[in-house]
């Protein structure tokens, strides 16, 4: 069932938060939810750029929103599951991410950053929590 969530965000990478949300949740298991997420973040980062490469910076912004809900999700998910495998693959891949997106800032022109620049700090936090969960368990 997973693996029909993922085409399907894939052919609309347009989707909403709100629709994003509610298909990474339709996943009853919350480490394979955990993992969903991830692979739909990933998947939103890869429009964003691809958005704030046509100049499209609206859609690219939104693209970047849709990918930090899925990460909150992720988190959600973890914390539901105790995994200690889980958060550290997790907190492997964000971190992946935040290095893409600090590329992704510098790319930018200084007046298309705002909503980049908030998002690399909402996945420092982000990044942040994930820690505390390897640490934890």
């Amino acid at each position: 069932m997973s693996r029909f969530l993922l085409f399907l965000v894939m052919l609309s990478p347009a989707l909403s938060a709100q629709s994003l949300i509610a298909t990474i949740n339709q996943e009853h298991d919350p480490g394979k939810r955990s993992e969903l997420a991830l692979s739909m973040a990933d998947e939103s980062f890869d429009t964003a750029r691809g958005y704030y490469d046509k100049g499209a910076i609206d859609k690219g912004d939104a693209a970047l929103d849709n990918m930090t809900h899925a990460l909150d999700v992720c988190v959600q998910s973890l914390a539901v599951s105790n995994k200690t495998r889980l958060y550290k693959k997790a907190e492997m891949k964000v971190a992946y991410l935040q290095r893409r997106m600090s590329n992704l800032v510098s790319d930018l022109g200084v007046e298309e950053r705002g909503w980049a620049e908030q998002t690399k700090r909402k996945l420092e936090e982000i990044h942040d929590k994930l820690l505390d969960g390897v640490m934890r368990k």
